[in-house]
């Protein structure tokens, strides 16, 4: 996920703005704020009410499904994010034309803060930032967990990838990468050792849980990594499954808008020596293009490639099989990652392997209808949203029993 970062000049005028707002806390809100939220929160614990979640402001395109599972399951449950993405504006709170405004971001931080405590018992962050606008650029601000806490709040945080990984302990994990091609230090990822381990401490000091999940895992010590929580509405993605037939072209789909970080090179270059050795293909690269449109893409593939580098699957991932299409993909630790309660139908290629992989894929098309039926299961039974969303339940009726200090 990219991050324009924000001009030097926001950070003074965050300072010049959060620092009165914190003396007037530490004085007045209190009063005002926080112990009335507190109280709010303990009274719907005690009539035995669901708590209220709220998602946000990061605005990863699952969201808005686990808001709308949780929904289906009695919560009051809701998104709202500042900026969101190209992909989807899927969002139940979107301050997008206000968050615009150089001057209101860090006073429209604190607004929606204030806001959210009153309204809501849970908070599902993820460790990129919270409401309050972060002193670095990346990170949680340090105001406010602590804040949160004070006023009884369950906080649940989650990776996504970017907000955990950085380039150290990325290299070590092998050959392949996401940093070998990289040259967005800083943008995308957190990239830096330092930052990124005091972010993830910081944390762990104030969650009630954190999640992670594929190679996430490395870079969040202490969390839960069996929620798999990118839920899809398989209402919305119907089975569309392969052709039988092996008529050319083969399609090959690619959802590439971050190339150096899904190892786009390396699938250009096997497709490139596969149509010298006489394969007839048809690859489609998806890029800048909405949610919607893009999965109306995906429809038409006969083999979906994935990404080579990173060494887990992406959202791309799980929306092509639910679609019933056989998915390339290096997994870096299938055994480690991946669940250990049924068979991921993953066909796992790093760089070394991807075109010996789509060789047996493309001479084998009863092995894509086959690959594409076992991937629709596998999400129906890992992915669909109400599988994700009774994970989710079991988590809040867990921290939701705890008592309020």
């Amino acid at each position: 996920m990219k991050s324009k970062g924000h001009p030097p000049s926001i950070y003074f005028i965050q300072m010049l703005v959060e620092w009165p707002v914190a003396i007037f806390f530490l004085f007045w809100g209190s009063l005002i704020f926080f112990w009335p939220a507190k109280l709010f929160t303990f009274l719907r614990r005690r009539r035995g009410e669901k708590p209220r979640i709220i998602w946000g402001p990061t605005p990863v395109l699952t969201i808005s499904v686990s808001s709308r599972a949780e929904k289906s399951l009695g919560y009051k449950s809701n998104t709202l994010v500042y900026q969101p993405y190209y992909l989807t504006e899927n969002f139940d709170y979107n301050l997008e034309k206000y968050y615009k405004i150089l001057w209101l971001k860090p006073l429209i931080s604190w607004l929606v803060f204030i806001w959210a405590i009153l309204k809501y018992d849970v908070f599902h962050y993820f460790f990129y930032r919270g409401f309050l606008m972060p002193h670095r650029g990346k990170g949680i601000n340090r105001l406010e967990l602590p804040l949160l806490k004070f006023a009884g709040k369950t906080l649940i945080v989650s990776a996504y990838g970017g907000d955990v990984r950085y380039e150290k302990k990325c290299r070590s994990g092998g050959r392949y990468n996401c940093c070998i091609d990289c040259n967005q230090k800083m943008i995308a990822c957190i990239c830096d050792e330092k930052l990124a381990i005091s972010n993830v401490s910081y944390v762990n000091r104030y969650a009630d849980i954190t999640l992670s999940m594929g190679d996430m895992v490395e870079y969040t010590p202490g969390s839960k990594n069996d929620v798999f929580y990118w839920p899809i509405d398989l209402e919305q993605v119907k089975y569309v499954g392969v052709r039988s037939q092996n008529d050319p072209p083969i399609k090959i789909i690619h959802a590439s808008n971050h190339r150096h970080f899904k190892g786009t090179k390396y699938l250009l270059s096997a497709v490139e020596n596969l149509k010298k050795k006489g394969y007839p293909i048809d690859l489609n690269l998806i890029e800048g293009v909405s949610n919607k449109r893009a999965r109306e893409l995906y429809r038409s593939a006969d083999i979906v490639a994935e990404q080579f580098i990173i060494g887990w699957h992406g959202y791309f991932a799980v929306e092509s099989m639910a679609l019933g299409k056989p998915v390339v993909c290096f997994i870096r630790k299938p055994e480690e990652y991946l669940p250990k309660y049924t068979e991921c139908p993953i066909v796992n290629a790093d760089p070394d392997h991807l075109e010996e992989c789509l060789i047996w894929l493309i001479e084998n098309p009863d092995i894509r209808v086959e690959l594409g039926r076992k991937g629709r299961a596998y999400i129906e039974e890992v992915f669909a949203m109400d599988r994700v969303g009774e994970r989710l339940d079991r988590i809040y009726q867990t921290l939701w029993q705890k008592p309020v200090h």
